[in-house]
């Protein structure tokens, strides 16, 4: 319960600083972000880019007066700048003032997880620094900033400095770059007819076996669920989508153990999932551990746990930007700006990934 608690401290700590110093940052952005970071610059951190950079909104839609500077590369990694022209300074100020804000209202637990979250940066050619885990470096420059956001890369500490040191020179020298007139020939997102309509009822089939019933979807439109009756059990095949902004989503939930770690002060461990025994034993008692803590209901097919156990693999291939197992129990996908999350529950994995093979063969 303990641990429980400090996470949900450390996620509310690292929420509210996060939209604080994005509101401000965007409340001040007047000029173009694109200039302070060259598109062969950026492709150091996300590879070759799938489209010149280009200013867009906080979802990372493209917007000829968007706050953000998007980078996005052809491998499923992109990163985001936001150049905050004036005001910095107090967005800086406000910023080191939340822990004592926390400790004023009665919540010393999120005041102790605010001082973790809000970590001061290193030194640079900056007045201040503060690293928020998660991915985002906000450093300011008399009463300029600029806010470097790994979220969708690497989530790197020492690569978000080493393109602050890039921008912040520039926030009187900008580059020659026009992101607005980019953000008007950058690829927009995909029509959808909704979740269920991605790919055709054969296609499903194809991958994962005759369906048990029509296939239901999500009442906004975001996702859809297939079934299939076993001999093992009736197996269902959950899929959500992310229409905008699933590359940066993408990211922060591949990266999110190691980022909630260092929110709370250490490290959440789960290399060691993966060499967990293959055996008969070891499938059966994963499959029992999986209905005590709710992970299968009654009547189910044991999920893909039981066949791959806890494993995590970031370097499956496939026709997606990419794509990851999460723990064995989560399948997640980029295809261009579009994240799937495939629940594994119930689940085969082989026909997951077939699935998952037909889904973004459309996008």
């Amino acid at each position: 319960m303990v641990a429980h608690s400090n996470i949900r401290n450390a996620a509310a700590a690292f929420g509210v600083a996060a939209a604080l110093l994005a509101s401000l940052a965007r409340a001040a952005a007047a000029t173009d972000p694109c200039t302070l970071l060259s598109a062969g610059e950026a492709q150091t951190y996300v590879g070759a880019l799938a489209t010149p950079p280009f200013r867009a909104d906080d979802n990372g839609a493209a917007n000829t007066r968007g706050s953000s500077c998007v980078y996005r590369g052809s491998g499923g990694k992109q990163i985001a700048l936001n150049w905050n022209a004036s005001g910095a300074a107090e967005a800086g100020s406000i910023t080191e003032s939340l822990p004592n804000v926390f400790d004023n209202v009665g919540q010393p637990d999120l005041a102790a997880n605010a001082h973790r979250v809000i970590a001061h940066g290193p030194t640079g050619p900056w007045d201040k620094a503060n690293w928020i885990p998660g991915g985002t470096l906000f450093v300011t420059k008399g009463d300029q900033g600029v806010n470097v956001d790994m979220s969708g890369a690497s989530g790197s500490e020492d690569e978000a400095v080493a393109i602050a040191k890039l921008a912040v020179p520039r926030f009187n020298h900008p580059l020659a770059y026009d992101g607005a007139r980019a953000a008007m020939n950058a690829p927009k997102a995909k029509a959808h007819a909704g979740a269920c309509a991605v790919v055709t009822q054969a296609a499903v089939e194809a991958a994962i076996g005759p369906l048990a019933g029509a296939a239901t979807a999500g009442s906004d439109g975001t996702s859809c669920e297939y079934r299939v009756a076993t001999p093992q059990g009736q197996r269902t095949y959950s899929v959500e989508y992310v229409w905008q902004g699933g590359l940066k989503n993408y990211n922060m939930l591949k990266n999110g153990p190691a980022t909630m770690g260092s929110a709370m002060g250490g490290n959440i461990p789960m290399g060691g999932l993966n060499s967990v025994p293959q055996d008969a034993q070891t499938s059966a008692l994963i499959g029992g551990l999986m209905k005590m803590v709710g992970g299968g209901d009654a009547g189910a097919a044991p999920g893909a746990a039981t066949q791959i156990g806890f494993k995590t693999d970031s370097t499956l291939k496939g026709p997606w930007d990419n794509a990851t197992l999460m723990h064995g129990t989560q399948l997640l996908a980029v295809k261009g700006d579009v994240m799937v999350g495939m629940d594994l529950k119930s689940a085969d994995y082989e026909k997951s990934k077939a699935l998952m093979a037909a889904i973004c063969s459309t996008l």
